[in-house]
């Protein structure tokens, strides 16, 4: 019987689970998170990504340039689907490199406004991760009580593909959709902190056939 390493191998060859893979996999996953608290604590190191809006090449792309699991722990900060022409098979992916829980570390998916539960991440002691709109100074002040060097976010285009919004560098937000919708030219970006909570942004691009399988669908103006 076929497992999440052959889904895995579908995907990337192009093709989208059968119903009867795409139930499977939903059972494996099921069965990993009802053991999981809804704010868990992430060991180090560890790679920190933003929206990805169902833009499935340029998924493979992240992992090409942060590394694949399990060699590289992975928290994704919510938005997985939409806006791309590749939801499906972005959010297959990921459930699919949930359930092989014979091979840790497993993706960290968070929700997002395209998410149905509440849940966020924290990590130990001094990174908190969360998807949403942090857009007071009071930041400084609920880090010094709450202990955290550092707030993560996504929910927000940047060109650059990453920001910190004071100088402080208190509140980071990662981007990591590149060239978002297809035509916003924007650059995608990771966050990797290593065993002492150094910070790494990897930068990179979109890929060709991104483009090249998607639909003649255009993206609602809205979004951009």
């Amino acid at each position: 019987m076929d497992g999440p390493d052959q889904w895995i191998d579908c995907l990337r060859g192009g093709k989208i689970l059968s119903e009867l893979q795409l139930k499977a996999v939903c059972e494996l996953v099921k069965e990993i998170l009802v053991e999981e608290s809804n704010v868990q604590l992430v060991s180090s190191p560890v790679t920190v990504c933003g929206d990805i809006h169902g833009q499935f090449y340029d998924l493979l792309e992240l992992f090409r340039v942060g590394g694949e699991l399990p060699t590289t722990n992975y928290v994704f900060m919510g938005d997985f689907v939409d806006r791309g022409h590749n939801s499906v098979e972005t959010f297959e992916m990921l459930l699919c490199l949930k359930a092989r829980s014979d091979s840790p570390p497993q993706p960290r998916c968070l929700k997002g406004s395209c998410g149905t539960s509440t849940l966020s991440c924290r990590y130990p002691d001094r990174i908190t991760l969360l998807r949403g709109n942090h857009e007071s100074r009071q930041v400084t002040q609920f880090n010094h009580l709450n202990g955290l060097d550092l707030i993560c976010r996504a929910h927000q285009l940047v060109q650059e593909g990453y920001s910190y919004m004071f100088p402080d560098k208190n509140l980071v937000t990662v981007w990591s959709a590149p060239n978002y919708c297809y035509r916003v030219g924007n650059v995608a970006a990771i966050l990797a902190f290593d065993e002492h909570l150094n910070r790494e942004f990897k930068l990179f691009r979109e890929v060709p056939e991104s483009s090249e399988h998607a639909s003649h669908r255009s993206a609602v103006p809205y979004f951009l």
